[in-house]
């Protein structure tokens, strides 16, 4: 019988390049915090950009745990931050559809003083020069947002 090897614990640092970093963190909304720490530390070549990326990354990286089987035992988000000469790219995956449900994509909902959801992409909205999104064949929503 072969011994069962657990799986690595979460958040942990993916393997990067000069330009890019990336981080794993599970459905553990503490895990935050450490994505918050190192999207500080991983941008502080752009100081101006530090705070914006952190924020914005804090509030794709809470949509995805709510709204994703990233949220569920065993989920995970993939967090990468691509430094360029002239811009920064933040890239947020979720882990696909919970599930027995449909995947659910990223739209700024009109105002809604009624409504206490969707703010956080109204935020991101706010804080980077564009932002869009793609679907990968799992049916996981990779969110990426640019700053300049």
């Amino acid at each position: 019988m072969r011994p069962t090897v657990p799986p690595p614990a979460l958040p942990r640092r993916l393997c990067g390049t000069d330009t890019t970093s990336g981080l794993l963190i599970g459905p553990d909304p503490r895990h935050l915090r450490d994505a918050r720490r190192w999207a500080a530390q991983t941008t502080r070549s752009r100081p101006g950009l530090a705070e914006p990326v952190t924020l914005a990354l804090s509030e794709l990286a809470t949509n995805a745990q709510r709204h994703s089987a990233s949220g569920l035992p065993g989920g995970a988000v993939r967090i990468e931050i691509e430094r360029t000469r002239h811009r920064i790219d933040l890239r947020v995956t979720d882990h696909g559809p919970r599930p027995g449900h449909r995947a659910t994509f990223p739209t700024v909902p009109a105002p809604d003083p009624l409504r206490p959801s969707g703010n956080g992409l109204r935020l991101l909205d706010a804080l980077c020069s564009y932002w869009d999104w793609t679907q990968g064949p799992g049916g996981q929503i990779t969110v990426r947002a640019v700053f300049t």
